[in-house]
């Protein structure tokens, strides 16, 4: 039985939240690092799902993450949380483009469309210099809502 690429994504989506947190909860950084790796794999899965929406800005995805990704690492490496505040405004981008693709490509319901942009222009607020707390917890939240969304759609529907 082939899994497809829907399903495939969600796979890669719950191993990377679980190696997250694993390396997050029990202080590994390797782990998270690795989780970081396994991010990226997402974004090729989801790149190549969505490239037919609009291949020319599906290929936006991956230096996205790539960025994020990288920028995460170095920041996780130097434990630096300014720098890992950065690197979520390039996964938020990353996120706007996915929301921008499921929108074109009418494959997902359009309010998770919505949602990813939103969640992804939201996350620019990270960049504000002392953000209150209260206010990066909803920047995160609202992000973290709108890919469970598309996550649990694709499980579904996938």
């Amino acid at each position: 039985m082939e899994i497809g690429l829907p399903r495939l994504a969600v796979i890669v989506w719950v191993t990377y939240f679980g190696l997250s947190a694993a390396g997050l909860s029990l202080k590994i950084l390797p782990l998270s690092l690795i989780a970081n790796a396994v991010y990226f794999v997402l974004a090729i899965v989801l790149f190549q799902y969505l490239r037919s929406a609009d291949p020319l800005i599906a290929l936006a995805l991956l230096p996205l993450a790539t960025l994020g990704c990288v920028i995460q690492s170095v920041g996780m490496i130097q434990n630096d949380r300014g720098i890992q505040l950065v690197a979520l405004v390039f996964f938020g981008l990353f996120l706007a483009v996915v929301g921008y693709l499921l929108l074109h490509a009418g494959i997902a319901p359009a309010v998770i469309g919505y949602a990813l942009i939103a969640a992804g222009l939201a996350s620019g607020a990270l960049l504000i210099p002392q953000l209150p707390a209260p206010l990066t917890a909803l920047v995160l939240g609202i992000g973290a809502l709108a890919e469970g969304s598309f996550a649990l759609w694709m499980l579904v529907a996938g």
